[in-house]
């Protein structure tokens, strides 16, 4: 099948869009500063003492049993509580013409980028509110500290999706939105960007309208199984440095809304890129 969109195949980025495309290759091979380099040090001393609270009785049961089966149940849940005649309201009130999500890709992305403005101030203080009151818990408070971030970074990722033209209701969108999620979740950057390695590949197939074979490919049921236990692993790893007393409160509020901050990033550049790609073709994004 041709990389050259349906749409528009004859036409070019504009200006707007040419230099969107090279910010999101910049995030896609980012630097790391002393902050970074901060946060990761962390991130890894974490996430090794988790690996020892691990060995007590009955808590990769709760990761593999209850995490990862609440999380599925969630992914199935709350993307249908994203308001997509809100938002496509949002764009009729501003002028355009939309009568279903493929029309959003004909827009310039500036256009769509006026309405995303802003969505990571707002599910960054949520999650730093929910993780602090969480965090007061202690233990008790990591499960549904990760259901109801998880839940809410969901939330977040279809918004984003939905603004920016694609159906969160498909399958094949809710899996790519948990891959999402659990690429974010990744204790370091490389494993980060090794994580968003599949995630890319799944977006290039979808842009190129192999939503059948994607899914027949990594037999979706599975997929999700296996990308909502591993988010599963690595968000209640991170969250047991709550079970701390006195830091649990900064602890939760902190990471969550790290957290989400991370999560609103890769939904702000990846789908932006799927949607010029959608416009223009896989080949032609690539080439920029």
């Amino acid at each position: 099948m041709s990389d050259a969109s349906p749409l528009l195949a004859d036409r070019f980025p504009s200006p707007y869009e040419q230099e969107a495309l090279r910010e999101i290759q910049l995030w896609k091979e980012p630097k790391m500063g002393w902050f970074g380099d901060t946060v990761q040090r962390v991130n890894k001393t974490l996430h090794l003492a988790t690996d020892l609270v691990r060995q007590i009785p009955g808590v990769d049961w709760t990761i593999d049993n209850v995490v990862a089966g609440l999380l599925r149940v969630m992914n199935e849940i709350v993307q249908d509580s994203v308001w997509r005649d809100v938002i496509y309201d949002e764009y009729r009130d501003a002028g355009h013409t939309i009568n279903s999500e493929t029309d959003i890709h004909q827009f310039d992305l500036e256009t769509v980028d006026g309405r995303i403005a802003g969505l990571d101030t707002k599910y960054r203080a949520l999650a730093a509110a929910e993780g602090a009151a969480a965090g007061y818990a202690g233990a008790a408070g990591i499960l549904p500290d990760v259901v109801a971030l998880v839940a809410l970074n969901l939330r977040a990722v279809g918004e984003y999706a939905t603004y920016c033209g694609f159906d969160i209701a498909e399958v094949s969108e809710r899996y790519f939105a948990l891959q999402v999620l659990n690429a974010v979740s990744q204790p370091t950057d490389s494993a980060k960007q090794a994580a968003l390695v599949p995630v890319i590949r799944v977006s290039h197939a979808l842009a190129r309208q192999q939503t059948l074979q994607t899914i027949e490919q990594y037999t979706v049921t599975q997929a999700i199984r296996n990308a909502a236990r591993g988010l599963g692993i690595q968000l209640t790893k991170g969250k047991l440095a709550q079970v701390v007393p006195v830091v649990g409160a900064a602890v939760g509020g902190g990471f969550n809304a790290y957290y989400t901050s991370k999560v609103c990033d890769a939904a702000f550049f990846l789908y932006r890129e799927r949607l010029l790609m959608m416009k223009y073709g896989v080949g032609l994004v690539n080439g920029n």
